[in-house]
């Protein structure tokens, strides 16, 4: 859960950040290039968060199965 935090946290900083160079460069014509790059990025966050709760899930313990006490 804390990698999956820090990774949402991580991807809202970077989109945050992209934005405000998109601002900054809509006299340049980059304006499309920096929305595309903050796309792959928000893309790329949401890939890592998927994968790293699936290697979390795989790796949690299972519990051993209950056997009946009345059965031999």
């Amino acid at each position: 859960m804390v990698w999956v935090s820090l990774g949402a946290v991580g991807g809202i900083l970077a989109y945050r950040k992209l934005e405000e160079l998109a601002n900054e460069s809509m006299n340049k014509g980059l304006v499309l290039t920096l929305m595309d790059a903050g796309t792959s990025a928000r893309v790329f966050a949401a890939g890592v968060g998927e994968q790293v709760s699936k290697i979390r899930q795989s790796t949690q313990p299972t519990q051993p199965a209950q056997h009946d006490s009345l059965t031999p």
